[in-house]
């Protein structure tokens, strides 16, 4: 969080200016300005207090205020970032169109929840009046093991009410970093190191914020309120139908097109490493590697939407939501994806299908870009897994189906391309359709049924349809 609020706020031009108006180069500590170190010492001491008071964790309370709201003037310096101090918050980095901070960094004095739980512990009058505030929005509580839950809410460094909007301007922020490591993060006379040190910073915060929105997926909104509570809500409630599928399609966006990680052959040529690492020895490995680091990105957003926990989920939130109303499904999971990852196919009618029908592709210019055949490669092992996995639950078994009809869309889609393509994507489908064969013609058993070891034995009785 720090390595990105530095990078970000010493790209903007903000790192030795923000608060300090009349010296040109305020005091700094460790190469950070007083501006900033000190309301982040106070926020941690804060923090800390509440622990020694008592106080747990609270992950829910980032999300009782609007992203909007704690970026506004009339919050700025007045009003809390969450409801407790006791959260883990990141760093509100949000700018104006001057580029100038809209809000708070952190936290500005402790929140609404902890002067609640403060006066819950240590009244000297009836606890059982304190708590008929409990369904008051802004005393939102949940804590570490809430965190392994399906409240998306229930995260460590998440922020507002409406996530999508953090994590959305945290994506717009590396994107203008990374614009601007050539010529301004890297300073005449530094190691071009630096450039590489100031990507991996961006990769990591897409990383996150793709992982954030991920967790909507599926969410299920929780509260604890008792029965007979002054303003009760309902324990369980699917997260509308609406943030659900905004958060697929930033989760997709986001991690699926080329243009989400900002390479350039400049950049690219510019992100070396320095010949020694930090205990001093020798680093060999002088080129990025930028395939890998892309790939790793990809495989974690699939491995985010199709985890068969995420899709269990959606399952059950079928249910949780009455059939006359709209909700998330798992086969519109699953064809959202399909759709995304294999969208040069052409499987969504009326899109662009370069596959099908265009031509003059080459291996320098190929109608699959290295990173989207990588992609597309990861895909199909994550729909193999679902595919042929045991089948022990209800959930299973439809995502087992499921996978296999997207397995059906995609070889249907290869053997309907037409003109000549690139070695490259050639190749690529070809395999992909051999793959798919094997795949859909596969056949399992459970060893005892109870042993939960499981054989494949794969066929090749179609093999000669590769091609076609």
């Amino acid at each position: 969080t720090m390595a990105f609020a530095h990078l970000a706020l010493e790209a903007a031009g903000l790192l030795h200016a923000e608060g300090d108006d009349k010296a040109e180069k305020p005091a700094t500590i460790d190469g950070i300005p007083e501006w900033l170190l000190g309301p982040l010492l106070a926020d941690l001491t804060a923090h800390e207090v509440g622990h020694t008071l008592g106080l747990r964790h609270n992950f829910k309370a980032s999300s009782v205020y609007t992203f909007e709201q704690v970026n506004s003037p009339e919050w700025k310096g007045k009003r809390p970032l969450a409801g407790s101090v006791m959260d883990y918050l990141p760093l509100n980095l949000a700018l104006d169109d001057q580029g100038k901070l809209k809000g708070d960094v952190c936290m500005i004095g402790v929140g609404p929840y902890d002067k609640w739980a403060i006066e819950y512990g240590y009244t000297l009058g009836e606890p059982a009046k304190v708590l008929e505030r409990v369904a008051e929005p802004e005393l939102a509580f949940a804590t570490d093991f809430d965190t392994w839950g399906a409240d998306p809410r229930v995260r460590r460094y998440d922020f507002a009410a409406d996530t999508l909007a953090f994590a959305q301007s945290r994506i717009e922020l590396a994107q203008k970093m990374r614009g601007r490591i050539l010529d301004k993060f890297v300073k005449p006379g530094q190691s071009w190191a630096k450039a590489r040190h100031a990507y991996e910073i961006t990769l990591r915060e897409q990383s996150q914020a793709v992982g954030m929105m991920a967790a909507w997926l599926g969410g299920t909104f929780a509260h604890r309120d008792h029965k007979g509570d002054k303003g009760a809500r309902t324990p369980l409630v699917a997260v509308p139908v609406a943030q659900q599928r905004a958060a697929l399609r930033f989760v997709l966006a986001n991690a699926c097109a080329d243009a989400a990680y900002g390479l350039s052959p400049e950049l690219l040529s510019h992100l070396a490493a320095g010949r020694w690492d930090e205990d001093g020895s020798a680093y060999d490995v002088v080129a990025f590697d930028v395939h890998q680091r892309v790939a790793e990105l990809q495989a974690e957003a699939l491995t985010f939407v199709l985890h068969p926990e995420t899709l269990a989920r959606v399952h059950d939130n079928e249910l949780l939501v009455a059939a006359s109303q709209d909700a998330v499904t798992l086969p519109e999971v699953f064809d959202a994806v399909t759709d995304e990852v294999w969208s040069e196919l052409g499987l969504v009618p009326g899109s662009e299908a370069p596959v099908r029908t265009g031509t003059g592709f080459t291996v320098r210019q190929p109608a699959l870009s290295s990173l989207r055949r990588n992609l597309q490669r990861e895909h199909l092992d994550r729909l193999a897994d679902l595919a042929l996995q045991a089948g022990s639950s209800a959930a299973e078994r439809a995502m087992a189906t499921l996978a296999r009809r997207s397995l059906q869309r995609i070889f249907d889609a290869i053997r309907a391309r037409g003109g000549k393509l690139d070695a490259y994507s050639e190749a690529h489908l070809e395999d992909a359709q051999r793959r798919i064969l094997k795949i859909l013609d596969a056949s399992y058993t459970l060893n005892g049924g109870r042993s939960g070891n499981t054989y494949y034995y794969f066929g090749a009785g179609r093999e000669a349809e590769v091609g076609k």
